[in-house]
């Protein structure tokens, strides 16, 4: 549910330290491949030069989040990585509650469930439980990254997952994140009018989720509601996708029924462990 230059965006948007966004590609290279690998396998797979790849791979191994072995000159992840990241679920996401309502919004619906969150301009998918759509590798769909974007000569959500973000802040939030998005280069240059997107999030925060039907680009149905995730600094959204996900109004009626008291339980659950926590 992204853009695969989403990352080059947010780069360019906020500036990076290239040895850390590496560093990070070197662990993601480990959650696709699943299995030990080489200094020249990784250098290779990231495109850097072999040195700079293993400059990464002893500092990852000297702090613990990689292991070594001598003989074989493999690197693999260390179970510190899923220790510290069970604390960091634990602290800042409901003690694994965000992938319970994941699973739980899953089997009420049976379609694919998708967690995404903003990140600065953009929409990044963060989570996704497979239910009975899954994306085609060689023909998954692309949506729009950026959270907002230009179309038809007026602003508007990038996506229902992004409405359903942007639906948890304020009116003078989104025009500055449109504001913002623009001096990026996305969008005209000087001003325009951003009545239609504070609308179009305006109705989305009424409703408590934004529809998206197939139809032109939009080759899959999908619908989205806010999440609210503990000691959050960027807003988050839940939501299915599918194809097809509904024929019907009814289809739709059913399908919101069902996310809806999913999501009523999740909140539920987030407020008396917060109850029991304060007291």
């Amino acid at each position: 549910m992204g853009s695969g230059s989403q990352g080059e965006g947010r780069c360019r948007g906020r500036g990076s330290v290239k040895s850390c966004v590496r560093t990070v590609e070197v662990l993601e290279f480990f959650m696709k491949k699943g299995a030990p690998a080489r200094t020249i396998e990784i250098s290779e797979a990231l495109g850097v030069p072999n040195s700079s790849a293993d400059e990464i791979l002893r500092t990852l191994a000297a702090v613990g989040y990689l292991t070594y072995n001598q003989a074989t000159k493999l690197y693999a992840p260390s179970y510190k990585i899923v220790a510290n990241a069970s604390s960091i679920e634990d602290s800042f996401f409901g003690s694994g509650r965000v992938h319970e309502v994941m699973e739980d919004m899953r089997r009420e619906t049976g379609a694919s469930v998708f967690v995404t969150q903003q990140n600065d301009c953009w929409s990044e998918n963060v989570a996704e439980v497979a239910g009975g759509w899954q994306a085609r590798p060689d023909a998954a769909p692309v949506y729009p990254a950026e959270m907002v974007c230009f179309e038809r000569n007026s602003w508007r959500p990038g996506t229902n997952f992004a409405a359903a973000m942007l639906a948890q802040q304020s009116n003078v939030d989104i025009i500055q994140l449109a504001t913002r998005t623009q001096r990026l280069g996305v969008g005209p240059k000087g001003p325009t009018l951003m009545k239609h997107l504070v609308d179009r999030i305006a109705q989305t925060r009424m409703r408590g989720f934004s529809l998206c039907r197939r139809k032109g680009s939009a080759v899959v149905d999908s619908i989205a509601m806010p999440l609210r995730v503990p000691h959050a600094v960027a807003s988050y959204a839940i939501g299915v996708v599918g194809d097809p996900l509904f024929e019907n109004d009814n289809d739709v009626r059913r399908m919101l029924s069902a996310m809806q008291s999913v999501v009523f339980r999740y909140n539920d659950s987030l407020r008396r462990s917060q109850t029991i926590s304060v007291q």
